[in-house]
Parts: structure tokens; sequence; C-alpha cells
């Protein structure tokens, strides 16, 4: 709804809270959800980083579906900074990811793979 802000303070209350309490599935999430909100303000940059995080929480715990997400992220930002190589890269993770658990993301991973051509 346009209230970036306000969902990235959530977002890090949220994954403050979820680092205290030890629970790193809920920390990857968080992480996720802050990375995606940075991108959708337009803040590439720092959306990387944060997926990037949760890609290496989600590899450490096995969460195959935060996994996917965090390449999916990743992907979002590469596209947003012209690196279509790395996109292209992230996106074919983030697919084979979401396909093997069949959740319904893979196919908008896959219309944007397509429209990398």
């Amino acid at each position: 709804q346009g209230h970036y802000e306000q969902a990235a303070t959530l977002h890090r209350q949220a994954l403050a809270l979820f680092r205290e309490a030890g629970e790193p599935f809920y920390e990857a999430e968080a992480l996720n959800s802050l990375g995606e909100t940075l991108s959708g303000h337009g803040k590439p940059g720092q959306a990387r980083t944060h997926h990037q995080d949760a890609l290496a929480l989600a590899r450490g715990i096995g969460s195959c579906y935060e996994l996917a997400r965090a390449h999916d992220g990743l992907a979002c930002t590469y596209d947003a900074a012209g690196d279509r190589s790395l996109a292209r890269r992230h996106w074919q993770q983030a697919l084979a990811g979401y396909t093997r658990l069949g959740a319904p993301a893979a196919k908008n991973v896959r219309a944007r793979l397509n429209d990398l051509g």
C-alpha cells in the first residue's frame, strides 16, 4: 500500500525479536520481508544485503522456501541494477526451489525469466 517506511520499521522490529528469541527460521523470513520492502521502496542495495543474509541463514537451517525466496529477492535487486546475468542466475535458483516445493511463486519467477529472454 506504499507505506514502506512503516513496513520496514515493523520488519526490523520483528527481525530483532526473532534474533533475540533464537528463531532462525523466522529470522530468515523477516530478512526476506525486509528485503522485499526495501526493494519496493527503491532501495535495491539495502535490500540485497538482507536477502544475502537470509540466503546464508536459510542454507544453514535448511529452509528451502526461504532459500528460494532469498534467491528471488536477490534476482530482483540485480535486475533493478541492470545485471541481467546475476538476476537470471538467482531466478533460476529460485525457480528450482519453488518448483521442488510446488510453490505458486514458481509461476511468477518463470515469467520473469521469460521476460529476460
